[in-house]
């Protein structure tokens, strides 16, 4: 009889803190994640869900303890992710510059101001800048 009583706690337990942890997170995705400015790097690059999203769906299926290296190995994916898109911007970004200062003839302060707009540079990729023009 011991046994099934301390099954039935380790179980209540356990079952605790699943949805602890899943109310956690979904506080995160409600309260802080709108408002810190960017979005999972890992959902933005392979278009799926965001690690919250996909963790919260590991406790359900598997509980906290066995969803915790599962999410270890996402954190690490989301860090390549986030390097690779961070390099696809910066890569984007260069040939604009050089723009900015060779043929725009924009002062920093005139693109902070809006004066001077080069921002669809950002999105598009320009190559050595010679097939962009500014507005």
């Amino acid at each position: 009889m011991k046994s099934s009583v301390t099954d039935l706690l380790g179980n209540t337990l356990e079952i605790a803190l699943n949805q602890s942890a899943i109310a956690a997170i979904t506080g995160y995705q409600k309260y802080i994640s709108p408002r810190k400015g960017f979005s999972c790097a890992y959902r933005v690059l392979h278009n799926t869900d965001s690690c919250s999203q996909y963790i919260k769906k590991l406790i359900t299926k598997y509980g906290i303890i066995d969803a915790i290296p599962l999410a270890n190995q996402r954190f690490k994916s989301c860090k390549n992710a986030s390097l690779i898109l961070h390099s696809e911007t910066q890569k984007k970004q260069r040939p604009c510059q050089n723009l900015i200062s060779q043929k725009c003839q924009c002062k920093p302060e005139d693109i902070l101001q809006g004066i001077c707009d080069v921002s669809f540079c950002f999105i598009t990729d320009c190559g050595d800048g010679s097939n962009c023009s500014c507005f």
